[in-house]
């Protein structure tokens, strides 16, 4: 799974959920209220050899809504992104948290995703060829 197909998942279930709210992506901005999406940050662990475990954290925020009305979408958005998980085993909701809004921004629900990953092979990593030595190396 990619970034981008997360970021799909997250929009679908907020269309699911919240019906009445648009998410912005880009161009003119909604003038009620709305959802904006975004990754944060992106970890990356290596787990085993070939294998790792990735980390998104998206942020989704909740611009020109009212603080009540942001306190209750909490909640909403926890059970949203939840009913997604459940029918996708390709990654797992670690953790949700939810952030006051400050002057000029709205509040900013955050959730972090894990997922593992596979490495690609090229195919020159397959076999270690006989001649290919760094310089100085001596085959003993």
């Amino acid at each position: 799974m990619t970034v981008q197909q997360l970021r799909e998942n997250i929009t679908v279930a907020l269309v699911q959920f919240f019906p009445g709210v648009p998410v912005y992506v880009e161009g003119e901005k909604p003038q009620t209220a709305y959802f904006k999406l975004g990754l944060i940050s992106a970890t990356y662990d290596r787990q085993r050899e070939d294998r790792y475990m990735a980390v998104y954290r998206f942020g989704i925020r909740y611009e020109q809504g009212s603080p009540l009305e942001a306190e209750a979408m909490a909640d909403g958005l926890c059970e949203a992104l939840a009913a997604r998980e459940g029918g996708n085993p390709e990654f797992r909701v670690m953790r949700q948290s939810w952030i006051n809004g400050s002057e000029g921004q709205g509040p900013l629900f955050t959730v972090d995703y894990m997922l593992y990953l596979q490495r690609q092979k090229q195919p020159e990593e397959e076999a270690v060829l006989m001649g290919h030595f760094t310089e100085g190396a001596r085959l003993k």
